[in-house]
């Protein structure tokens, strides 16, 4: 028997395919319907951000978690602003 899947990402992945040129650019939206599981405590960047730094992360080249990181705190703050991040990732411990 199948493990039952317990994420809510699977089903928001199906709201992205397709994705056309016009809906590349801005993920927002649909990043943003993930809801938040993690507990309030040590909390510093939303799922919005953490996806959006790990797609952009993956676009680069990324194939693992800490290559998500590492590319999160190499970033510079003009790119975060672009893709919508304000704070710098390397603001945090």
């Amino acid at each position: 028997m199948p493990a039952v899947v317990s994420s809510p990402i699977p089903a928001v992945l199906v709201k992205l395919v397709p994705l056309d040129a016009g809906r590349v650019a801005d993920l927002h939206p649909d990043f943003g319907s993930v809801p938040d599981l993690r507990s309030r405590r040590g909390r510093w960047y939303s799922p919005t951000e953490i996806l959006l730094v790990c797609a952009c992360a993956v676009v680069s080249g990324a194939k693992s978690i800490d290559e998500h990181a590492e590319w999160g705190a190499r970033a510079p703050d003009t790119l975060l602003a672009v893709i919508g991040l304000v704070l710098s990732l390397v603001d945090h411990p």
